[in-house]
């Protein structure tokens, strides 16, 4: 039997580190009437500039409105990605 880690597991990594490190951030709980639909799990800033970061197991691919959310977060001028694993978010965030 294949273990498959959860995207719950990844999360709480990630979350751990970004604690560790300091870095100001929130988990964005999603529900039915959320809004802005699609946005990303973890929710951030680092050093003055926003950040998004949509988690997701590997093999697993954005939504479309999940897309939609990265997209505008980076056309407003914050960093905005997908996150298979910790080493994802330190490649990304440059930490």
């Amino acid at each position: 039997m294949k273990l498959q880690i959860k995207e719950a597991d990844i999360t709480k990594q990630i979350r751990d580190y970004l604690h560790y490190k300091n870095i100001f951030h929130w988990k964005q709980w999603q529900g039915p009437m959320s809004q802005p639909r699609g946005v990303s799990d973890i929710i951030g800033c680092i050093n003055g500039k926003f950040f998004a970061c949509e988690v997701k197991i590997p093999g697993k691919l954005l939504t479309d409105n999940q897309a939609k959310f990265l997209g505008e977060v980076r056309a407003a001028g914050g960093v905005a990605f997908m996150a298979h694993c910790l080493e994802d978010v330190q490649r990304e965030l440059m930490i």
